[in-house]
């Protein structure tokens, strides 16, 4: 039997729910309907006889009279549907106006309700909140209690109550607590209401006016007149409730804190009663799983040794017994962990509408908000680990579920206990009586029923447990979600507001307050004090560090010496590999985390035992002190004189002499910096410490780190020096006028935000720069050592590339009677897909290097800064100019388009080579083809990136596409080769009648292909020179393509003998040569044709068939000198051209006529 009163409670809270749906309804009434202005208005009505047709207006309707009901309206809609003398039209219109009349009658007797209710709440506030103070002047709710023969199911039973009480009394205080916010909003909106309805009265009375001066009135007037009058009541009722609610609201202020008092309490009493049936439900269920584990071990003892027989059922259920006690137990951890989450999404929710709240009603975020939100972000739960959670939870649940089912099918077999009495009795000796016998069977059977209860009760358990995790999940992903939501809008919020004040004198005082605070002998005394107590507390602790530290002060000179050891090794080919350089730059990192291990022991021991606020704000100092000397110490490792930059990347030990030298001033200076603003922030003795003391260090470090980044970064000192040159005329170089500015302006920009109180917003960017700048030495070390390792492929490749054609040209056998250029012969297989040189594997890995490089470094980026990205959503505020009516482009769309452009540029220059190097070398695809996916792709994401960035500008497609067909018009006519050759290499991308690598003649002109861009296509001439060709002439000229689908081509030989030469013999020895020769195809065969007679020879043509236009000239070469030589040796005479002259005598003399030259 449960002794408590829910009753009580549950009245309780309906007496306040009823308040707040009595104030809910009536402001909901007046705020959900809007003053009424011209939508009601007269309709006008061009009735063709109205004025002649007689009046069907009663009197007790007139617009005259005192009252006008809703029923008199009713009656007079039916009478004008049965009318015979208006037209239809005429009805309908009448009918709409009488329609507008009845929403008006109703509206004006919502609203007197409405002021009826209001003037009973008023009447009624002062004995409701004196029964209210009353209830809150008793006692506290007690706790419940239950009693003694309280079962499991009565429990859970009152637990479902408690939680559906529970709801009902958490709606009615988020209600109560969103009252002050209704109100508020509502005393601002009811005055431009009001005078709204005053200003339609003022029509509606002059409309009145002029329909009451017309002589002869018509149905429809008469209609409107009617309307116009309930309209008028309507508003005047509006403006008498609107007073009422206002009044209602001064009135009733104290009653409506009591009220949200009595809920807040209210709410308390159910939530302890909750917590009390929750923890009677836990406890009742430990209690049941604690019990079967009991008569599991009794039974198990019992039939140990006088029921062996019947021992296994025994053992299963005590296997049962205990799997039911951990499953409770399971459950019960459940519950709690869902508990704090609760607690937490309750929490996290309340600061976010806070804070929300806040900002609408002052319209921005000011200062004191930005500290109140930094606060609050500071405590918002750590989302990691409840998100690995729940990546783990969903087959949690899966998996009891399925135990769930699977025990829930062991109980229904269990169901005929037949085939399990029968096999318990086999059991038996055959000369066991049957009395035994049954009682053998009926304890077994016993001990089966109890096995099915566990059955059961594990199988509803794990359900439970299924439901009580789905819930868990959804309460936490609920609550990642909120404070996610949350953290993303303190950060686009926080940024931008200032974090303290501007400086004045008495930040100085409290600056040397503070660095007071800081040198003070007692605080490091009681620093020195604790150290010393642990010591003794903890001796195996020191006794450790003492032995690391001796043993690293004695590895560090053979470090150095490794070290050494291995640059020297480097410089010697026979010796060099990667190892070396990656067991230098092991050693480097180790011995550069020598003092920073140190100090994060430190930093360690002071977090554990210091008592009070100077020891943990030591503490937290040394520790980011250990990250900037890691940091800075591994760079001076790496720049020493036989370290990994001048031994293994070849950097010349100028530049690196300049780095190390600025570095050793620049960490002796940045250590105090680091560590007093890190004190200073972290101390919680005088908080505005940080805003004076803390200011004031970081403006300090970064002047210094301007300076620094000044001297080691000038372009015309060695290290920058050195390393544009290499790169003369690329991006960097030629925007050395913005960079190195950069080194000087963001340093200080950061500065002077802080001076001017924005220190939050200049200590984050300043700390995601630092980062950023990590990430970007991070990537330069990978790349080089990619870099290193590839040079040492490269080199090996080289020397054994070498040592082959050594030992070839050892092996080559000197009666070679071929030239050397035809003593390797190419298949057509082999000239289809060369191999690639050394030098070309290794562009290519450069390439995939340098690409994977950049996407490391677009990631990492966008990792570092994507919680200040919220915060660039400040910058939309910022408003440049009107792109549209309705599109203004802002500081933030500029901001954008410069980051979108940026990124496309980065992309088109590395994506597609990554492209290629990754996917398309691997696919059965020419150098041809993959050129022209490549260019396409580069093209398209050009486009794309270009797209978006005019579109975030306000430059749409729709925005300049008649510019675009003006322009293309004139420029049609005025640059027709460009776009001729322009659409031409469109044409030869995506139809490929020549590719990369092919060979063609253009005119006069044969080469080999080696680059087709979208204006002209690049062709190397046999001379080696190369010729650009604008690609309209490859599509409207003759072009001949000598390997577009085939590679096969035919050298004819005109051969000319004597007459009286051996023909036969002639014709075998072309055969004989044609066949001897390497790069001759068997298929198809040569051929010799005995063409004709000459004039003075016997022609002959040798026709054979080679692969690849670059053995023309050797076959062209070799077979001329083999004809020739095999001619002589046969005796065959190669002819001569020879022709007769034949001379005739004359006899007689010839008469020669001598004319004079014409005067």
């Amino acid at each position: 039997m449960v002794h408590e009163k829910p009753g009580n409670i549950r009245t309780m809270i309906g007496s306040i729910a009823i308040a707040v749906l009595v104030q809910a309804l009536g402001a909901t009434g007046l705020a959900g309907q809007a003053p009424q202005t011209r939508t009601t208005g007269p309709a006008e009505v061009n009735e063709p006889n109205a004025g002649a047709s007689t009046s069907l207006v009663p009197d007790e309707i007139d617009a005259a009279s005192p009252k006008i009901t809703i029923e008199d309206i009713a009656a007079r809609k039916k009478q004008i549907a049965d009318s015979q003398e208006l037209a239809d039209d005429v009805k309908t219109r009448l009918t709409e106006v009488y329609d507008k009349t009845l929403a008006q009658l109703r509206l004006g007797g919502e609203l007197a309700e409405k002021s009826k209710q209001y003037d009973a709440a008023i009447k009624n506030a002062p004995s409701a909140l004196e029964g209210i103070e009353k209830s809150l002047a008793q006692p506290a709710a007690a706790t419940p209690e239950a009693a003694s023969d309280l079962t499991l199911a009565q429990a859970e039973q009152a637990l479902a109550q408690a939680a559906a009480t529970l709801e009902e009394a958490k709606k009615t205080a988020a209600d109560l607590e969103d009252e002050p916010r209704r109100r508020a909003d509502r005393k601002t909106r009811i005055p431009e209401e009001s005078k709204n309805a005053r200003q339609r009265l003022d029509e509606i009375q002059k409309a009145l006016a002029a329909v009451t001066t017309q002589e002869k009135e018509t149905e429809t007037d008469r209609a409107n007149r009617v309307l116009l009058s309930a309209e008028q009541d309507a508003l005047q009722s509006r403006l008498d409730t609107s007073a009422k609610e206002l009044l209602y609201y001064d009135t009733t202020n104290d009653l409506l804190a009591a009220q949200r008092d009595l809920a807040a309490r209210q709410l308390a009493a159910v939530q302890k009663r909750l917590d009390f049936w929750q923890d009677k439900v836990s406890s009742l269920r430990q209690q049941a799983a604690q019990a079967a584990q009991t008569e599991a071990r009794r039974a198990q003892e019992e039939t140990k040794s006088a029921r062996p027989e019947i021992q296994p059922i025994v053992q299963k259920n005590a296997e049962l017994a205990q799997h039911q006690a951990e499953l409770v137990a399971k459950i019960q951890g459940v519950t709690r962990y869902a508990e704090t989450v609760d607690t937490s999404l309750a929490t996290v929710r309340k600061d976010f509408d806070e804070i929300r709240s806040q900002i609408e009603t002052a319209g921005r975020v000011t200062d004191s908000m930005g500290i109140l939100m930094l606060g609050k972000r500071d405590k918002l739960p750590d989302v990691g680990e409840r998100q690995r959670r729940m990546r783990e939870r969903p087959a949690e649940i899966v998996s009891a579920q399925l135990q769930a089912m699977a025990y829930d099918k062991q109980w229904s077999e269990l169901s005929d206990l037949t085939d399990e009495q029968e096999e318990v009795t086999a059991k038996l000796d055959a000369n066991v009586r049957e009395a035994q016998r049954e009682a053998v069977k009926k304890e077994a059977t016993d001990y089966y029923e109890n096995q099915r209860k566990l059955q059961r009760a594990i199988s509803d358990h794990y359900w439970d447990y299924a439901t009580r995790l789905a819930r868990l999940d959804s309460s936490e992903r609920l609550l990642v979600k909120t404070v996610e939501d949350f953290s993303t809008f303190i950060d686009a919020n926080v940024l931008w507001v200032k974090s303290e004040r501007l400086p004045g004198l008495s930040h100085f005082a409290r600056a040397a307050r503070a660095i007071l605070w800081l040198l003070s002998p007692a605080n490091w005394q009681r620093v020195a004090r604790t150290v010393w107590n642990d010591v003794l507390a903890n001796p195996t602790i020191y006794v450790l560090l003492a032995v690391l530290i001796g043993v690293v002060v004695t590895l560090r000179r053979r470090i150095r010496a490794r070290i050494r050891t291995g640059s020297e090794k480097v410089r010697q080919i026979e010796t060099d590999c990667l190892f070396l350089t990656v067991e230098a730059l092991a050693l480097t990192a180790l011995l550069a985390a020598i003092w920073p291990m140190f100090l994060l022991l430190a930093h360690w021991r002071l977090s554990v035992m210091a008592l009070d606020d100077f020891g943990r704000a030591v503490a937290a100092g040394l520790g980011r002190v250990a990250s900037a000397v890691l940091v800075l110490s591994f760079l001076r490792g790496v720049a020493m004189p036989y370290g990994l930059a001048h031994a293994h990347f070849r950097i010349r030990e100028e530049p690196l002499a300049l780095l190390r030298r600025h570095l050793r001033w620049f960490l002796a200076f940045i250590i105090p910096v680091v560590f007093v603003f890190q004190v200073m922030r972290s101390q919680q003795t005088d908080q505005s410490w940080h805003g004076a003391a803390g200011r004031l260090v970081f403006i300090v470090g970064q002047v210094g780190l301007a300076v620094f980044l000044l001297r080691v970064l000038h372009p015309a000192a060695p290290l920058m020096d050195s390393w544009l040159k290499q790169r003369r005329g690329g991006w960097f170089d030629r925007l050395r006028f913005l960079w190195y500015p950069a080194c000087l302006l963001v340093p200080l920009s950061f500065a002077i935000l802080a001076g001017m109180g924005y220190l939050y917003g200049a200590r984050h960017l300043n700390e995601k720069l630092m980062r950023t700048i990590g990430l970007i030495l991070i990537a330069i070390l990978i790349r080089a050592m990619f870099v290193r390792g590839l040079t040492l492929a490269q080199r090996r490749l080289a020397l054994l590339e070498r040592r082959k054609r050594q030992a070839a040209s050892e092996q080559k056998s000197p009666a070679d009677p071929m030239p050397a250029s035809t003593t390797t012969p190419e298949t057509p297989e082999s000239k289809v897909k060369p191999e690639p040189t050394i030098y070309e594997m290794s562009q290519q890995t450069r390439k995939l290097i340098a690409a994977a490089t950049a996407v490391l470094l677009v990631l990492g980026a966008w990792y570092i800064w994507k919680d200040v990205l919220p915060a660039l959503t400040a910058l939309g505020r910022f408003r440049l100019y009107n792109a549209g009516p309705d599109e203004i482009v802002t500081l933030g769309a500029v901001m954008t388009a410069l980051v979108l452009i940026a990124l496309t540029i980065l992309i088109a220059r590395n994506v597609p080579g990554l492209l290629e190097l990754a996917i398309l070398r691997h696919l059965p695809l020419d150098r041809g083809v993959r050129f022209a996916i490549i260019t396409v792709c580069r093209y398209l994401l050009v486009a794309v990136g270009v797209v978006l960035a005019f579109t975030e500008l306000g430059i749409g497609w729709s925005k300049v596409q008649w510019l675009i067909a003006a322009m293309t018009v004139g420029l049609g006519f005025g640059l027709q080769e460009i776009f001729a050759n322009f659409i031409s290499g469109l044409i030869m991308l995506f139809e490929q009648p020549i590719r990369v690598d092919d060979i063609v003649t253009v005119g006069d002109v044969t080469g080999r292909v080696t680059m087709i861009h979208i204006r002209a296509t690049t062709i190397r001439k046999w001379d080696q020179r190369e010729l650009i060709v604008p690609n309209k002439e490859f599509i409207t000229g003759r072009l001949i393509n000598w390997t577009l689908s085939d590679n096969t081509l035919r050298r004819d030989f005109a051969v000319g003998i004597v007459y009286g030469s051996d023909t036969r013999k002639a014709e075998q020895l072309l055969y004989e040569i044609a066949r001897n020769h390497p790069l001759v195809l068997k298929d198809p065969a040569p051929t010799v044709l005995f063409k004709e007679f000459g004039a003075s020879s016997l022609d002959f043509e040798l026709r054979v068939y080679f692969s690849g236009i670059e053995n023309n000239l050797p076959v062209w070469h070799d077979i001329n000198f083999a004809i020739d030589d095999a001619f002589r040796a046969a005796g065959i005479e190669i002819a001569l051209p020879q022709q007769d002259v034949h001379i005739r005598t004359i006899d007689r003399e010839v008469p020669i006529r001598v004319e004079p030259p014409p005067a």
